[in-house]
């Protein structure tokens, strides 16, 4: 087993990062009230004696408690001090996009692949606001930037022929069909007059993702790196599945905060590169995007900008 530099350990199973495991060690810890608000945190070299790791696990360690809002930046000869109880910080995109809905104004920025995972937890989140289980947001708003449907792209393809176009032609199957269910499900939270207004805007740009981005109420930015892998699928039911190359979703969340959201510095010019990128390529590159194949009488109306748009008010 070999130790990498950011506190990861890979060997015969799968990769761990140990600084997580560090810094939820010390959550742990400040949540049963072994060190309390204005208490100091050990300091990383005590860090790097306890848990047996490098000085760059325990710093990384130590910022990522500071990324969830639990210690402050330190001062010159003193370590961090303990600023809030270690309430569970948001770990998972469900728990992230569960967060922002409980602000009355919700706003979703998205560049994905095709938003499977995303369309998912908004229908259940959606299905707890019509239930009740929840109370409603005021409006929501969403942007989504996915790869256009009449590019050909380099992936995903067949690994015997690279000219094949099925797994093109599935993957366009795919983005339509997600981002349709996430349109939809959007649009269902307006229908009993729950949520006030809702609009979502759909466009697309002519390249493929190399990680997914949300961009959540403007306020904290989460991303996750896409990984080339190998794969079978099916074309459809019953067919010989098809081993291809296609872009997967990596296992890490990483999330990104302004200053004013007690990030570090680094992290806080992250989410700002971030929030640039999404803006420029929305207003600058980002086209209209047709989910189905609609006659000219069916033709989703458009924004001077190009965006197909859905919106309701009650």
């Amino acid at each position: 087993m070999a130790m990498t530099q950011d506190g990861g350990q890979h060997g015969g199973g799968a990769r761990q990062y140990q600084y997580l495991r560090v810094a939820e060690a010390l959550r742990e810890r400040i949540t049963a009230k072994e060190y309390r608000v204005g208490d100091l945190i050990p300091t990383q070299q005590s860090l790097m004696a306890h848990y047996d790791v490098s000085r760059v696990t325990a710093q990384r360690a130590v910022e990522t408690l500071r990324s969830w809002g639990l210690i402050d930046e330190g001062g010159r000869g003193r370590g961090s001090r303990v600023i809030a109880m270690g309430a569970a910080a948001p770990q998972t995109l469900a728990e992230h996009i569960a967060e922002a809905f409980t602000a009355e104004h919700v706003s979703l920025d998205v560049w994905s692949l095709t938003t499977e995972k995303l369309s998912k937890i908004v229908a259940s989140q959606v299905e707890d606001i019509k239930s009740g289980a929840v109370p409603p947001p005021k409006s929501i708003s969403a942007r989504v930037l996915l790869p256009s449907l009449d590019v050909r792209f380099p992936l995903p393809r067949l690994i015997s022929d690279p000219d094949d176009p099925r797994p093109l032609l599935r993957l366009r199957r795919l983005i339509r069909m997600y981002a349709g269910q996430l349109q939809h499900s959007l649009l269902a939270a307006a229908e009993d007059g729950r949520v006030a207004t809702v609009r979502t805007e759909l466009r697309c740009v002519a390249t493929l993702p190399l990680q997914k981005c949300y961009i959540l109420n403007g306020t904290v930015a989460l991303t996750s790196l896409y990984r080339v892998r190998e794969k079978e699928v099916l074309e459809e039911a019953g067919s010989e599945p098809l081993e291809i190359l296609d872009l997967e979703n990596g296992p890490e969340l990483f999330t990104w905060a302004p200053m004013a959201a007690g990030r570090s510095e680094r992290d806080a010019a992250h989410f700002e590169e971030l929030r640039l990128l999404f803006e420029s390529c929305w207003s600058k590159v980002a086209e209209p995007v047709v989910l189905e194949r609609v006659t000219s009488s069916e033709a989703p109306t458009t924004t001077p900008a190009g965006a197909v748009t859905s919106s309701v008010s009650s």
